[in-house]
């Protein structure tokens, strides 16, 4: 009896301990996030000094100096916020795919989502005309609703012959195929002007957020993270496999559905605004399972903000690189994921052949 109390201590120890580990983590990892928006603040085509962004940031958007009150205001701030609200979106969207699909490749990118939010652009760019909406808001829409329609093949689908693991990630690889193909096909019909366009929307780039964008996409999250909240017990008991998820009560398939629902969601709101981002929902889970491991009440967050801090460091390093034209974040995301996809590949490997 005492040594079974013994051993309860020493869990129960061990436990506080690595919760005290990951809420650290959760703390520097936050740290960090406002170090790289600060950075964002002051790179960028005119510069800025640090004292000049807090003198800025406190006389407000009517500041006496109209100049930095405009770059700052009207350009940065809402490109700094869209991107953590953007990686944020994709962040979370990508560790709640990866643990309701068991497939540590899964993300939002690589399963269609972006592809269907690529094609609402293309046809909203080359058809805007035909739209009873302003062109800054024709774009985002279609994409928004492409996304949603997307995912709504694939949960129909999920419904009918079962929200498997391997349903919902080959009807996720048709989905894929089947809009870029349209869009490939769109930009194949397209005049050299609206490809341009087309074109430079797939490349994902946070230049054109705007403090409409800012708020749409973060009511969008603000709305999906009760949901993320209540069923952060459910995805850590998905995590130990089906039946033993099944054994403490969980409806698998039916929790399967409504995560994939809330992820079309978050993706939806994530590349509307910004265009396709590659990646961030793929590596983002990775680091923040490297941080928290299973545990979602500490990865979830942590992913989102793992997802912010790459997109904003992918701006900052985009503006480094190229001060007069900021190479946009989806071409920093996708040079940078290449190799830590190889990486995540390789540990899979060796875990698997071990």
């Amino acid at each position: 009896m005492t040594l079974a109390i013994d051993d309860f201590e020493t869990v129960r120890g061990a436990y506080r301990r690595a919760s005290v580990r990951r809420i650290a983590a959760i703390l520097i990892i936050s740290l960090c996030l406002c170090v790289l928006m600060v950075l964002d603040f002051t790179t960028g085509p005119s510069g800025m000094a640090l004292s000049d962004v807090w003198r800025g940031l406190l006389a407000g958007p009517q500041g006496e100096d109209r100049m930095t009150a405009t770059i700052l205001w009207q350009l940065r701030l809402p490109q700094t916020l869209m991107g953590c609200l953007v990686g944020a979106c994709l962040g979370l969207a990508g560790l709640q795919m990866q643990t309701i699909l068991s497939n540590p490749l899964a993300s939002p990118f690589t399963l269609g989502f972006s592809a269907a939010a690529g094609f609402g652009a293309a046809l909203a760019i080359m058809f805007g005309a035909l739209v009873p909406l302003p062109p800054y808001l024709a774009v985002p829409v279609a994409a928004f609703a492409m996304t949603l329609i997307a995912c709504s093949l694939v949960y129909f689908m999920a419904r009918f012959r079962g929200a498997t693991p391997e349903i919902l990630v080959l009807g996720g690889i048709a989905v894929l195929f089947l809009f870029q193909s349209a869009q490939a096909l769109l930009q194949f019909l397209a005049s050299p002007e609206v490809l341009q366009q087309i074109v430079f929307w797939l490349f994902g780039s946070l230049l054109r957020a705007s403090w409409t964008g800012v708020t749409i996409c973060s009511l969008i999250l603000a709305a999906c993270i009760p949901f993320v909240i209540r069923t952060t017990w459910a995805l850590t008991a998905l995590r130990l496999g089906d039946a033993n998820a099944r054994s403490l009560g969980l409806s698998v398939q039916r929790l399967r559905r409504e995560t994939f629902l809330i992820v079309a969601l978050l993706t939806a709101a994530a590349v509307c605004f910004v265009g396709t981002i590659g990646f961030v929902g793929l590596i983002a889970p990775h680091a923040a399972r490297t941080l928290a491991g299973d545990d979602h009440r500490f990865s979830l967050p942590l992913a989102a903000l793992m997802g912010a801090i790459i997109l904003v460091g992918a701006s900052v390093l985009g503006k480094i690189i190229s001060p007069a034209a900021a190479i946009p974040v989806g071409i920093i995301t996708a040079v940078a994921g290449v190799p830590i996809l190889f990486a995540v590949i390789s540990r899979r490997g060796k875990r698997s052949t071990s």
